[in-house]
């Protein structure tokens, strides 16, 4: 038998390789778009949840690497609804103000896109931020 009729004994190994790099490759670009659009995600689906604040407290919080851009926010416990983080409209000048509006013992109602309200409060560490906010009447 010659070279050429034999089956090649090394090449079902290297497709099943070549393929399982594929299917890698396929699942990481997906996840990059995902996180890519993440504000996305949570600009739909907006929804009001009302939370009775037991404190807040100024915060800036960093991309954690050199050189990254810092933000200023406000972090707020609730006692039903956990933590929630207010960055939109806060400034380094006024956090300090706009976390002493969160009285303890005040309802407030806080805006929650999609991502926020289910992919965030089921990370164990994630803090879903609030779109809004408006003390409830």
């Amino acid at each position: 038998m010659s070279k050429r009729n034999r089956p090649s004994e090394g090449k079902a190994p290297r497709r099943k390789f070549q393929r399982l790099w594929q299917v890698a490759g396929v699942l990481i670009l997906l996840a990059g778009i995902f996180v890519l659009l993440i504000p996305v995600w949570d600009s739909i689906a907006v929804e009001s949840i009302r939370c009775e604040v037991v404190s807040a407290e100024p915060r800036t919080s960093s991309g954690g690497s050199r050189g990254s851009a810092s933000t200023a926010g406000v972090l707020v416990q609730t006692s039903d609804c956990g933590s929630i983080s207010v960055s939109q409209g806060v400034t380094f000048e006024n956090k300090e103000k706009i976390a002493s509006f969160f009285i303890k013992g005040s309802v407030f109602e806080f805006d929650l896109g999609w991502f926020s309200r289910v992919v965030m409060k089921d990370l164990g560490s994630g803090i879903p931020s609030a779109r809004g906010y408006r003390l409830a009447g």
